[in-house]
C-alpha cells in the first residue's frame, strides 16, 4: 500500500480492456434498467386499464376511429375521469349515505366481509392524507 508521502508509489495497475467493457456495461445497465422497467411497467399497465376500461368507453370517443391507430392510455385517462367523479360524488351527502348503505350490505356477505375489510385497510392507511400513518411500529402477534 503506498501513501502520499512516499517517494516511490506504486504503478497503476492497467486493467484489461475486458474488465473495461465489463464495468462500463454494468455501469449503463444500472442507469438504464430503472428507466427501461419504469417505462415497461407504464406502457404494461397502461395496456392492462385500456382493456379494461375502452369497452366501456363509446365508438365516438375512441381516438382510433379518427387518427387510425390505437393510442394507449386512453383508457387509463378514462379511468382517472370516472375515479375523480366518484370521489367527488363519495365527498357529498348522497354518495355518503350510498357507501354506508353498500358497506352495510358487504357486512352480510361472510367471504366479501374478510377481503372488503382488510382492502379498506391497508388502502386507508396508505392513502391516509395525515402525516401519522406509518409513524410507529408495533409487533402482532398472528395467529392469535
Amino acid at each position: 500500500m503506498t501513501t502520499p508521502f512516499d517517494d516511490h508509489p506504486e504503478p497503476k495497475r492497467r486493467r484489461s480492456i475486458f474488465a473495461w467493457l465489463r464495468a462500463s456495461f454494468l455501469t449503463g445497465l444500472v442507469v438504464i434498467a430503472p428507466i427501461g422497467l419504469t417505462l415497461w411497467l407504464i406502457w404494461t399497465v397502461a395496456g392492462w386499464v385500456d382493456s379494461w376500461v375502452l369497452p366501456f368507453v363509446p365508438v365516438w370517443l375512441r381516438p382510433d376511429q379518427y387518427v387510425g391507430l390505437n393510442i394507449r392510455g386512453i383508457g387509463v385517462f378514462v379511468f382517472l375521469i370516472f375515479t375523480i367523479i366518484v370521489g367527488w360524488m363519495a365527498k357529498g351527502i348522497i354518495g355518503k349515505s350510498l357507501i354506508r348503505w353498500a358497506e352495510g350490505a358487504v357486512q352480510n356477505l361472510p367471504v366479501v366481509r374478510s377481503v372488503y375489510n382488510g382492502l379498506k385497510q391497508i388502502a386507508e392507511t396508505v392513502f391516509a392524507q395525515t402525516e401519522a400513518s406509518f409513524d410507529k411500529a408495533c409487533l402482532v402477534q398472528y395467529p392469535r
